[in-house]
């Protein structure tokens, strides 16, 4: 069995972000954590899947969107998130991942 060194540091970064959006909501700001799924970038491209076959297999095993994300589909919501639309939204995890992710919390 693998471990993912990453899941313990972004749990507890999820957990401060939900509890500084408890702290600093009164003051109009705004605290969310977005977990980024496999977007193309030269860890994916190059280390994690290289090759096309590799990723076509990753996505038909994982990926309900069908298709590994681009930085874009992450930055858009970024920018939704830091505009004045998303004023009541807080405190959340929000995943960008294509449906990859396999369970709701």
């Amino acid at each position: 069995m693998a471990l993912n060194g990453g899941i313990p540091p972004n749990g507890a970064t999820h957990i401060w972000a939900k509890s500084l959006s408890r702290v600093v909501g009164k003051d109009g700001i705004t605290v969310n954590s977005i977990p980024p799924g496999r977007l193309h970038s030269e860890q994916i491209d190059q280390k994690l899947l290289p090759t096309e076959e590799s990723q076509r297999k990753w996505v038909a095993e994982n990926c309900p969107a069908g298709y590994i994300g681009e930085p874009e589909d992450l930055a858009v919501l970024v920018a939704f998130l830091a505009s004045p639309l998303a004023r009541y939204i807080t405190g959340q995890v929000i995943h960008v991942d294509g449906g990859a992710r396999r369970f709701s919390h």
